[in-house]
């Protein structure tokens, strides 16, 4: 009798032991799977940002307008200054001054509309102030009274001559770009090109 509990306590003991072996084994392993889960997630999630990232090219600028009528009343023999102007809470548009003198009205006698959004294929652009001479504002005068556009379109781009800073390319069309994201177009043949710094000629 005595030889059996002997037995006994001894099969309890070695069951005992191959439990615990067997429960830190697994442990061991649920720890190691959840390394290489997190590893996977992480590998996948810094895949997907650096390929978001690849995608995030090129800077977004709005296509600007303004009605044909405005622009026709423009003042003759005046160059025009375009100057970047922000308005509450997102628009970021050109507000134009003319002057002949060089001297300045104290608002602006045209502000241009917010139309439809367009891609310039560079990470950096230079966006200021742009201008048009006296000469540019009668050929789009002329371009308006020959083909009745209702609407005058600036179209940012980037400057021929100026590395990286943008020009506005001036379209002429009947559609509203309030209503039509890809309006039909007909050209100038005139682009408001970057104004030089103060003091420049």
């Amino acid at each position: 009798m005595a030889t059996y509990l002997k037995s006994l306590k001894f099969f309890l003991f070695v069951s005992i032991i191959i439990f615990v072996a067997v429960a830190c084994n697994n442990k061991t392993e649920e720890k190691a799977a959840e390394k290489d889960t997190a590893k996977d997630t992480t590998a996948i999630s810094t895949s997907q940002t650096t390929q978001q990232m690849a995608g995030l090219t090129g800077v977004t600028l709005d296509t600007l307008y303004t009605d044909a009528t405005k622009f026709k009343n423009l003042p003759t023999g005046k160059r025009i200054f375009f100057v970047l102007t922000y308005i509450k809470p997102d628009t970021v548009t050109l507000s134009g001054w003319p002057t002949a003198t060089g001297t300045y009205e104290d608002t602006a006698l045209i502000t241009l509309k917010k139309g439809a959004a367009v891609t310039i294929n560079r990470d950096t652009t230079y966006v200021g102030n742009v201008k048009l001479s006296i000469n540019e504002i009668k050929r789009v005068k002329d371009s308006i009274a020959t083909t009745h556009a209702t609407y005058v379109l600036f179209i940012p781009t980037l400057s021929t001559t100026y590395r990286n800073h943008i020009e506005y390319v001036i379209l002429l069309t009947k559609d509203d770009p309030a209503l039509v994201k890809t309006p039909l177009t007909t050209g100038t043949g005139v682009t408001a090109n970057p104004s030089p710094p103060k003091g420049a000629n």
